[in-house]
């Protein structure tokens, strides 16, 4: 990752704060052109180039990173209680509806 932005730096006269930024913007972007369960791939690639390099991460990486890992943690969770208070309302549903006939059949049956 440090090579990268070093590159940054030379070949496009950026301070080392921009290139960093850049690198997030760039994997943003894949990320976004990408199918959701393929996007944590440029997550884990991103991570192996900073791993690779033996640098530590920028601080604005870091906060990125701990940012974008936050958000996503935050969805799954929303996910999962929007999925339990659907499947909570259907099955309501489904026994109102099923008492709703249940009593029909009780008032249509002929009482000996």
């Amino acid at each position: 990752m440090q090579e990268l932005i070093q590159q940054l730096q030379e070949k496009a006269g950026l301070t080392a704060e921009q290139a960093a930024q850049s690198i997030t913007v760039i994997k943003e972007y894949v990320k976004g052109k990408l199918p959701p369960f393929i996007a944590g791939t440029v997550d884990n690639w991103f991570s192996s180039m900073s791993d690779k390099a033996g640098t530590k991460k920028e601080g604005l990486m870091d906060q990125a990173g701990d940012f974008l890992d936050n958000a996503k943690d935050k969805a799954e969770d929303w996910a999962t209680d929007a999925k339990e208070k659907a499947e909570d309302w259907l099955e309501e549903a489904k026994d109102k509806v099923s008492g709703l006939f249940k009593d029909k059949d009780k008032k249509e049956t002929p009482e000996a």
